[in-house]
């Protein structure tokens, strides 16, 4: 995928980052800055992932910017971008124009509904006045998210970044997430090779949804979504939740 075949998921530091932003979107710290706190932290592989849409106009820049970086760090960069999935057929928010990005990270920052992508406030009036079933927007985030693998542009490698982040937000939890619900997503991973995050910012998925996913054969691995330099490669709740889920002890949450 990206180089984070490397980390496996047993005890041990985790020595890939996939998800890191800079100052070229919304990251507090230039990009050299970011990659000293990879070497800081010990890193072999950072994957930089900073957000677009399909006006973003920056995209030159930063690739160059990331390729004269590559040659004086002895951390592998991966040059890529985050962008929303849009809608349930996939659909994602993405430049036309994406010389030089190597890596898709595919995120949930709205709900992607048949129409478009909705603020989480919207559906949550929705599920208030009985118009979209629990249930059934469960169901349509994971058809979301699984078609969204599918469609990444050709030459390009992905994950799933922070996967279910958008729920809370709009009052769901993962407690309707079962083997069943996950099967598009994890078939579409197992066909692409894609990974899904464990996201150190947003404390997700959650242990049983990542176990659910790992028992299926989809790799886990790891993200800070740091958005300041000393969260780069840092990992508490990751490495521990990365352990519960590929393990067989009876964790529960």
């Amino acid at each position: 995928m990206t180089g984070a075949e490397e980390d496996g998921p047993g005890p041990g530091p985790l020595r890939t980052d996939l998800h890191a932003h800079t100052d070229f979107s919304d990251g507090r710290d230039p990009l050299g800055v970011v990659v000293k706190a990879a070497e800081a932290a010990g890193l072999t592989t950072l994957v930089l992932t900073d957000h677009v849409r399909a006006d973003t106009t920056y995209l030159p820049g930063y690739v160059a910017a990331v390729r004269a970086a590559q040659s004086s760090t002895p951390v592998r960069l991966v040059c890529g971008v985050e962008a929303k999935i849009l809608d349930t057929e996939g659909r994602i928010d993405l430049p036309g124009d994406l010389t030089g990005i190597e890596h898709v990270a595919l995120a949930d920052h709205r709900f992607p509904l048949p129409d478009g992508p909705a603020h989480p406030d919207a559906v949550r009036a929705l599920l208030d006045e009985g118009r979209l079933a629990p249930d059934e927007a469960l169901r349509l985030l994971v058809l979301a998210t699984a078609r969204a693998v599918e469609r990444v542009p050709e030459g390009r490698t992905a994950h799933v970044a922070h996967l279910f982040s958008v729920l809370p937000k709009t009052g769901l939890d993962e407690s309707g997430v079962d083997a069943e619900l996950l099967e598009p997503l994890v078939r579409a991973c197992r066909a692409h090779g894609t990974a899904v995050e464990l996201n150190e910012k947003w404390r997700c998925p959650s242990v049983r949804t990542a176990r659910l996913l790992h028992r299926a054969g989809v790799r886990l691995a790891a993200g800070s979504d740091a958005h300041r330099a000393e969260a780069v490669g840092r990992f508490p709740w990751v490495s521990g939740a990365l352990a519960k889920a590929t393990t067989e002890a009876p964790w529960t949450s």
